[in-house]
């Protein structure tokens, strides 16, 4: 049975009223068997998208680097594609809610990925591959974008008042898109050649997507009228804590993805390593990266620790990236094992680090906002991989000119030294404004995040 949407009314800051529809208490109104469509339809559509991120992620820098002999700048420009086109799109979310429901973002997800990838099969020039890559990649970036803010909140209805396990969910279906992809994308891009790996990207998106239509109608179309109560965009950067958590999310990104982008060709260029074993390698740091996300969503779950694990997540992050850049130095000796263990550090600082970011920013702003969870989860989930995939998309980009002046070790220790910077302007930031460090007992909510009447 389905059952409506209980609304409040509340004041603003100048003493307007505005109504606003409440979060419903999912564990009362809300099967099992509804919850767990909830997760499975939000959970296949996040891991078959990010496939597009994560299985090119061994070969793509050599096809254009190696094969094609182009610059490093040209293939940070083709990783970056996606990037920028996810973030724009993702900031574009709340515009776009009122008239994309989350079956429509669906299919106009798979409208987008059909045309992204067939054109590989057929044998093209340069400057065609390039282009069509660029164009192929934005494709990927816009839809995945329009569906990935809807799942979101799916995922935040499923799992009510639990925004650091949300969180976790999440960022694991993205670390076994990690832990599949590069190993799955290196095997078949050696056998097989470009051109397939993507395709069958292609295809598994599709399938899942179908899937996931099929599935939304097993979810109570009053879900539905929560893609029309987005707030403004203006509402993201109001407080001090929103910004925090961008710049925390956009530096990270930038640091992990050039390590990311260029290890297959590092590893190529200085230990002769195939496309496949830098793919094992990427596998085998997804892992410590699922693990990761696990441990900071069960850690994360009281909300005092979110800081902590933002701490430890950018120094680890930071020590890992500056050792990998002397392991082409003094300790060259030690082989290929050495950057291959500081990849998968660097992934568990990555994970430790952004899923206690969107809890805190979500507590944050639906305290001082009095949104539904469901609803702020969603608008902040934005925020939260907008600004992780703007530093994605700034990354490569910045690698590639780097790599124009100096070597890959310099270029990922400039990496590390970023997030010990930014690890040192965080513990300030919060020493200084010790307010922030509780945003969740603020305006006399509890710390569950419920609406009193």
């Amino acid at each position: 049975m389905e059952c409506s949407v209980p609304a409040v009314t509340i004041q603003d800051e100048k003493g307007d009223e505005e109504t606003r529809l409440l979060s419903r208490d999912v564990t009362m109104e809300m099967s099992l068997r509804c919850r767990v469509t909830i997760f499975t339809v939000a959970f296949l559509n996040i891991f078959a998208q990010y496939m597009f991120f994560t299985v090119p992620l061994p070969f793509l820098a050599n096809e254009i680097i190696k094969e094609r002999g182009m610059s490093a700048t040209v293939a940070g420009v083709c990783f970056a594609a996606l990037c920028l086109a996810l973030c724009l799109t993702l900031l574009s979310a709340p515009i776009t809610s009122p008239y994309l429901t989350k079956r429509r973002a669906i299919v106009l997800n798979m409208l987008l990925i059909l045309p992204s990838t067939p054109l590989y099969f057929v044998e093209l020039s340069n400057n065609a591959f390039i282009a069509y890559t660029i164009l192929s990649r934005a494709l990927q970036g816009i839809a995945i974008g329009i569906s990935d803010v809807r799942f979101l909140d799916m995922m935040t209805i499923a799992f009510s008042n639990k925004m650091s396990l949300v969180t976790s969910m999440y960022e694991i279906s993205f670390s076994l898109c990690l832990m599949v992809g590069p190993v799955v994308g290196g095997f078949l891009y050696e056998q097989l050649g470009f051109g397939l790996p993507l395709n069958l990207c292609a295809v598994f998106v599709v399938i899942m997507s179908t899937l996931a239509v099929i599935c939304t109608y097993f979810i109570p179309s009053s879900f539905e009228a929560d893609d029309t109560t987005h707030p403004s965009l203006s509402d993201i950067f109001y407080f001090p804590i929103m910004l925090l958590g961008v710049t925390i999310l956009v530096v990270v990104a930038i640091a992990a993805t050039i390590v990311e982008s260029y290890y297959s060709n590092f590893m190529w260029r200085l230990y002769r390593k195939t496309e496949t074993s830098s793919g094992v390698a990427m596998t085998i740091s997804g892992l410590f990266y699922t693990l990761a996300t696990l441990l900071s969503g069960v850690v994360g779950s009281n909300q005092k620790n979110l800081k902590y694990l933002i701490f430890f997540g950018l120094m680890i992050m930071g020590s890992s990236a500056l050792l990998m850049g002397v392991s082409g130095g003094p300790l060259r000796d030690l082989g290929a094992y050495w950057p291959a263990a500081m990849y998968s550090l660097l992934e568990v600082g990555s994970g430790l680090t952004q899923v206690a970011v969107l809890p805190l920013i979500v507590e944050h702003y639906n305290n001082r906002v009095a949104y539904p969870e469901n609803i702020a989860a969603s608008h902040m989930g934005g925020v939260y991989c907008s600004s992780f995939f703007f530093g994605s998309f700034l990354g490569p980009i910045i690698g590639g000119a780097l790599l124009r002046f100096t070597t890959y070790q310099h270029c990922f220790e400039a990496s590390g030294l970023l997030l010990l910077l930014e690890f040192i302007l965080i513990l300030v930031f919060f020493l200084r404004d010790r307010t922030l460090l509780s945003p969740w007992m603020k305006n006399g909510k509890s710390s569950d995040g419920q609406i009193c009447n």
